[in-house]
C-alpha cells in the first residue's frame, strides 16, 4: 500500500536524520547542545509519524499524496545517509554540516512531507502541526548557527 511505504519512508527519514545529528554532536561539539536537541527531537517525530500511520489505519487522517512521491522522499533520505557517511569518513568540516542539515530541514518544508495529512478531529491535527512546526524551528536554529559560523570564519 502506498501510503504505508511513504509512512515507512518518514519513520527512516527521521531516525536517520536523528542518527545523523547525534554523530554531528560528536564531530562538532561547539554545538553539541543543538545536535543533540535536534536528534532528539527527530527521534520524538518518528514517533509520531508512527502514531500518524496508526491513525491513518483507523480513517482518522486523510493521506493526500500531492506531488511527493516515494522516490523524491528516497532522495533525501539518500542524501541524509550520504552526509552521514562523509561526517563519519571525517569529510566534513562544521560549516558543511550546518549547511546540509538546515537544507534537510528546508526540503522537508518545501517538499511539504507533513502537509499530506489532514486531521480529522483537533488531535490528529495538533500531532501533524507539532511535526511541521518543529521542522521550521529546527531551519531556523540550524540557519542561526550556520550565520554565527560564517560571521567566526568571515572575521
Amino acid at each position: 500500500d502506498y501510503q504505508e511505504k511513504i509512512l515507512e519512508l518518514f519513520v527512516q527519514l527521521e531516525l536517520d536524520m536523528s542518527g545523523l545529528y547525534s554523530l554531528f554532536a560528536v564531530k562538532f561539539p561547539k554545538y553539541k547542545n543543538l545536535w543533540a536537541t535536534l536528534s532528539q527531537q527527530e527521534l520524538d517525530h518518528a514517533e509520531r509519524v508512527k502514531k500518524l500511520w496508526f491513525l491513518a489505519s483507523k480513517n482518522k487522517i486523510v493521506f493526500e499524496e500531492k506531488l511527493t512521491k516515494t522516490y523524491t522522499v528516497k532522495r533525501v533520505l539518500d542524501s541524509v545517509k550520504d552526509a552521514y557517511a562523509n561526517a563519519k569518513a571525517d569529510k566534513m568540516n562544521l560549516m558543511t554540516a550546518l549547511s546540509v542539515s538546515r537544507d534537510f530541514e528546508q526540503s522537508i518544508i518545501e517538499k511539504e512531507f507533513y502537509n499530506f495529512f489532514t486531521g480529522k478531529d483537533p488531535e490528529t491535527r495538533v500531532l501533524i502541526n507539532s511535526i511541521k512546526g518543529e521542522t521550521l524551528v529546527h531551519q531556523s536554529m540550524l540557519k542561526n548557527a550556520w550565520e554565527e559560523e560564517r560571521k567566526i570564519t568571515l572575521s
